[in-house]
C-alpha cells in the first residue's frame, strides 16, 4: 500500500509508539552527530555532519501530510534538547531548531509530489530532485536563515557561518536520507548474506581508520574502490551507510590532527574540515551517480526481460503463427502455432527462408511486400500459399510489421503475423460458386438452360456499345417456332416444353462461337446474337438452323404442309452507329420475321439497307 492510500485514522497507541521510536532514533543519531560535532568546534573546526534532519526529511517523506505536525513537533523538541545541552540561551536554541525544521519542511513539500508514493531515488527524475530541492535548496535556504541568528545581531551573513551550516546539513541530507529510504525495503543490502555485509563494512572500517590515523600519505583516493564496492554489491543502502561511516571515522580522527588532511600543516582546522567535506561531497556524488546507472541498467534489462517474456507468451498463445526475419527473410524465431498450422515444428524452420515454403507464384508478390515494408510504404496483409510438411500447400495471410534495432535505429528485421485462411478461403470459394449460381439462375431461362430474356437485352445493348466503339458488324436473328399453339393443342403443354428442348438441343451446337449467345426471347420465339457477323454470315448461319430443325423431323401435324416442327427465322445486321439504338436491330430482325411468317413460314428473311436507308426486307 502506498503512503497515499493509508487511513488516516491511526490508532492513538500505534501513532505513539511511532513517535516515541523516532524520539529515539533521532535522539542517537543526534547524540552522536553532537559528539562529532563539540570534537570539531573544540578543535576550532566547523560542523562536519548533521544527519538529524536528513532522518527526519526520510520519515516525512514516507508519511502522509497529515501526520507531519506530530513528526515535526518531535523533531523541534529533539533538536531544541540537544542545543540546550550546548548550553546555548533559550532564544537561540529555539531559533536554530525552528531553521532546522524549516529546511525540512521546505524539502519535504518540494520533494512529496515527486517522491510519492513510492521513493526510489534509484529513478532519475526523483534523484535529480533529492540533490536540487533538498541536498542544494533547502540547505541554503536553513543556512541563510541561520546566519541571522540573534547572536550575529541581525547582520549580513558571512561565508563562515553560511558555510558553518550549509555544508554539514547538506552532507547529512545527503547520507543518512537515502539510508532511510533505503532500508525501508524489504532487504536493504540487496538480498546479500550477513557475512558479506558485514565484511563489506569492516573492510571499510578499517581502511577509513587506516587512512585516517596516519599522516605521512595523501590515500584518500584508496577509500574510493571500496565505496564503489559497496554501492555495487550492497546498493543504494551500502553507499550511503559507507559513506557515513567515512564521515565519522574521517571527522573524528580530522579533528584530532590526523589523516591525509594532516599533510596541510599551514592550513586551519576548518580549512581541513572543508578539504574533508569537499572529499565526501565527491565520493557521494560518484557513488550516487553509479549506483543510479546501476538501478537504471537494471530496470533496462527487467523491462527487456518482461517485454520478452510478454512476447513470448502472447506468441505462443496465438493461434496465429509469430515469425521473427531479418531483412534478408531468414527466419530466428517461430511461434510454437506453426506446428500446428502447417505441421512443421518451429527448430525445422529456423534459419530458413521464406522462398522455401512459398508458392513459386506468390514468391514475387511475397519479396514486393518485404521491400515496400522495409522502405515505409503502407501494406496491406497479403494471400498465399505456404507448403505444409506433407506437401500440400495451404492458403495463409501475412501482415508484416518493421522493427529496428534499439541500439543503433536501424531496420533490423520483420515482425510477421501470419493467420490460417483457408476456412475463409473455402467460404468465399463456396460463396463465389453460390453467387455464379444464383447470377446463373437469374440470366438463364428456366425451361431450356439457355439465356433469357433479361441476359439478351444486356447482352445486345453491350454488344452494340461494343460495335459503335470499334465499328464492328453485329447481327440479330429472331426465331419463331411456326404454329407451336397448334402444337400445344394435339399434345399439350408439357409435350410442347419438351418440343422447345429439343428445339434448343438442335440449335446450340450450331451456336458455338464464344461471343454467340442463344436466348429464349419469349413463349417460343429465341434469338441469336452474332458480334463481327455481316449479313451474309448471318443468313447463312440462319439457313443452318432452319435446316437442322427441319431434319430433325420432330412431329407436327398441325404445321402443313411439313408437318414436322419448323422454323420461321428474321435477319438483320448493322455497322452500330451512335446516333443509333440496338432497339433499332431488334425492330428491324422483328419486322423480318413477321415478313417470312406471312410468306408461308419456314425460311429467312434479311432485314437490307438497315445501316443508310433504314430496313429493307427482301426474302432468300
Amino acid at each position: 500500500m502506498n503512503i497515499r492510500e493509508r487511513p488516516l485514522d491511526w490508532p492513538r497507541g500505534s501513532l505513539f509508539l511511532r513517535l516515541l521510536k523516532l524520539a529515539i532514533l533521532l535522539s542517537a543519531v543526534s547524540f552522536t552527530s553532537r559528539q562529532l560535532s563539540v570534537s570539531s568546534w573544540n578543535a576550532g573546526g566547523v560542523t562536519i555532519l548533521w544527519p538529524t534532519n536528513g532522518l527526519l526529511l526520510g520519515v516525512l517523506l514516507c508519511n502522509p501530510k497529515q501526520r507531519w505536525r506530530a513528526y515535526v513537533a518531535v523533531g523541534f523538541a529533539i533538536d531544541f534538547l540537544l542545543n540546550l545541552t550546548l548550553k546555548a540561551p533559550l532564544g537561540i536554541c529555539a531559533y536554530q531548531s525552528a531553521c532546522n525544521m524549516t529546511e525540512v519542511l521546505v524539502a519535504a513539500f518540494l520533494l512529496y509530489p515527486t517522491m510519492t508514493p513510492k521513493p526510489d531515488l534509484t529513478q532519475r527524475k526523483q534523484f535529480i530532485a533529492f540533490l536540487g530541492y533538498a541536498v542544494l535548496l533547502a540547505s541554503a535556504v536553513a543556512s541563510l536563515a541561520a546566519a541571522f541568528a540573534p547572536e550575529a545581531q541581525w547582520t549580513l551573513p558571512t561565508w563562515h557561518t553560511f558555510h558553518f551550516w550549509f555544508s554539514a546539513d547538506a552532507l547529512g541530507i545527503a547520507t543518512v536520507t537515502p539510508l532511510y529510504l533505503a532500508f525501508l525495503e524489504r532487504r536493504p543490502f540487496g538480498g546479500r548474506s550477513s557475512a558479506e555485509v558485514l565484511g563489506c563494512f569492516a573492510l571499510l572500517s578499517i581502511t577509513t581508520f587506516g587512512v585516517f590515523w596516519q599522516r605521512g600519505l595523501p590515500l584518500l583516493f584508496v577509500l574510493m574502490p571500496l565505496l564503489l564496492l559497496l554501492g555495487v554489491r550492497l546498493g543504494l543502502a551500502g553507499s550511503a551507510l559507507g559513506l557515513m561511516l567515512v564521515a565519522v571515522i574521517g571527522g573524528f580522527l580530522t579533528t584530532a590532527g590526523r589523516g591525509p588532511v594532516a599533510l596541510m600543516a599551514s592550513a586551519s582546522i576548518s580549512k581541513r574540515d572543508l578539504l574533508l567535506q569537499a572529499f565526501l561531497a565527491t565520493a557521494m556524488l560518484m557513488v550516487y551517480l553509479i549506483e543510479l546507472l546501476i538501478a537504471e541498467s537494471k530496470h533496462l534489462q527487467a523491462n527487456l526481460q518482461v517485454s520478452e517474456r510478454r512476447f513470448r507468451m502472447l506468441a505462443e498463445a496465438s493461434s496465429d503463427v509469430i515469425v521473427l526475419t531479418d531483412l534478408a527473410g531468414r527466419r530466428s524465431y517461430v511461434s510454437p502455432a506453426a506446428q500446428e498450422v502447417l505441421g512443421w515444428k518451429p527448430q525445422q524452420l529456423l534459419g530458413g527462408n521464406f522462398r522455401e515454403l512459398v508458392h513459386a507464384e506468390d514468391v514475387v508478390a511475397m519479396e514486393r511486400l518485404f521491400a515496400g515494408c522495409e522502405e515505409g510504404l503502407p501494406t496491406r496483409p497479403l494471400e498465399y500459399r505456404c507448403r505444409k510438411v506433407d506437401g500440400s500447400y495451404l492458403w495463409l495471410e501475412i501482415n508484416p510489421r518493421l522493427y529496428h534495432d534499439p541500439d543503433s535505429g536501424k531496420a533490423a528485421g520483420f515482425v510477421n503475423v501470419i493467420r490460417d485462411i483457408s476456412r475463409r478461403k473455402r467460404e468465399e470459394e463456396e460463396q463465389q460458386r453460390v453467387f455464379e449460381t444464383v447470377e446463373h439462375l437469374a440470366l438463364s431461362d428456366g425451361l431450356t438452360g439457355i439465356a433469357n430474356r433479361r441476359q439478351f437485352d444486356m447482352m445486345l445493348e453491350r454488344e452494340w456499345l461494343r460495335g459503335v466503339r470499334e465499328q464492328t458488324n453485329l447481327s440479330l436473328l429472331l426465331i419463331d417456332v411456326d404454329r407451336f399453339k397448334a402444337y400445344n393443342d394435339v399434345y399439350g403443354h408439357p409435350s410442347g416444353d419438351e418440343c422447345l428442348r429439343q428445339v434448343v438441343a438442335t440449335v446450340k451446337p450450331l451456336v458455338n462461337r464464344p461471343a454467340d449467345l442463344l436466348a429464349r426471347y419469349g413463349g417460343e420465339e429465341f434469338a441469336v446474337i452474332l458480334p463481327n457477323t455481316e449479313a451474309r454470315g448471318a443468313c447463312q448461319m440462319a439457313e443452318r438452323i432452319r435446316k437442322a430443325v427441319e431434319e430433325r423431323r420432330l412431329s407436327h401435324p398441325g404445321n402443313p404442309p411439313h408437318s414436322v416442327v419448323t422454323l420461321s427465322v428474321g435477319c438483320a445486321a448493322s455497322i452500330p452507329r451512335r446516333d443509333a439504338s440496338h432497339l433499332e436491330l431488334l425492330e428491324a430482325a422483328d419486322r423480318a420475321l413477321y415478313k417470312a411468317k406471312s410468306e408461308g413460314r419456314n425460311c429467312v428473311h434479311l432485314a437490307e439497307g438497315f445501316i443508310d436507308q433504314g430496313p429493307a426486307l427482301a426474302s432468300i
